[in-house]
């Protein structure tokens, strides 16, 4: 059994250095500091930023909870693959280290050194967190124009099957869920990732919409979309445990799509 785990666990690593890795965190920040978390996120995000590229994330993504399990915010980290993850300068050092170096005074870089202190505390009592990696060749991005400037909603669709059957699965959402919701035209991006790290599902996917009405044109066609032919009675036989969740994208280190920034921008 040992011996399972082990190969497994080395099939997974050896698989997730050519794939992008996710860094998931859930925040369990008190509603009545979530508009100046919100504001402090992108100040220190921006200031990370500042100066070396070197061993630094790719990109970070911030989504307010509007409907489904219990948290505040969840940030997405993005990294090329698992050793650049792994071997990423740390977000507090960085940050501190940047402060240091800014032209100012004594005053205000120890006024920003408090402020990140508040910040961190509020970003780490109560989250929780996870590595995830993508499978590139299912990721969907839609050919017309997508305004990371503008808020989205993104559901993010989680599901548990069994390693033994994820990767019949995912064959199996491919074709009825997937490429269903791709057809449909909502669909702004389909995001798909698996497990790597951490306590979560083995199977989850981030649907993005323009507006709500958009995604309600899709649950709308979900739910007129007649019996389930035999693909997806199997899909959701083998689905394991499955839970919803409904996020607002707040903003976000892309300037458009194809081109990412240094500086965090609030979505409107």
């Amino acid at each position: 059994m040992k011996k399972l785990l082990f190969l497994i666990t080395l099939f997974i690593s050896v698989n997730s250095v050519a794939q992008e890795i996710h860094s998931f965190y859930t925040l369990d920040v008190p509603r009545s500091k979530a508009n100046d978390f919100v504001k402090m996120h992108k100040k220190f995000i921006d200031i990370y930023f500042l100066g070396s590229e070197d061993n630094k994330m790719a990109s970070t993504w911030l989504f307010s909870h509007t409907y489904g399990s219990d948290f505040t915010f969840k940030v997405i980290e993005v990294y090329p693959n698992i050793i650049a993850q792994a071997s990423a300068v740390n977000y507090g050092a960085e940050v501190n280290k940047n402060i240091d170096n800014m032209n100012i005074s004594y005053d205000e870089k120890k006024m920003l050194k408090d402020e990140w202190s508040t910040y961190f505390q509020l970003f780490l009592e109560g989250h929780d967190d996870e590595i995830r990696v993508t499978f590139d060749n299912q990721i969907f991005i839609t050919e017309n124009d997508f305004d990371f400037s503008k808020k989205h909603i993104v559901v993010f669709n989680e599901s548990n099957p069994l390693w033994k059957d994820r990767r019949e699965y995912i064959s199996l959402w491919n074709k009825s869920t997937r490429q269903s919701s791709i057809d449909l035209g909502e669909a702004l991006a389909i995001v798909p990732t698996g497990h790597y790290s951490g306590s979560s599902y083995t199977f989850q996917a981030a649907f993005w919409y323009s507006s709500w009405e958009s995604f309600l044109v899709n649950q709308k066609s979900l739910e007129n979309s007649g019996p389930m032919n035999e693909d997806q009675k199997r899909m959701w036989d083998i689905s394991g445990n499955h839970k919803d969740e409904i996020t607002t994208f707040l903003g976000c280190t892309w300037a458009s799509k194809g081109m990412p920034s240094k500086t965090f921008t609030i979505a409107e």
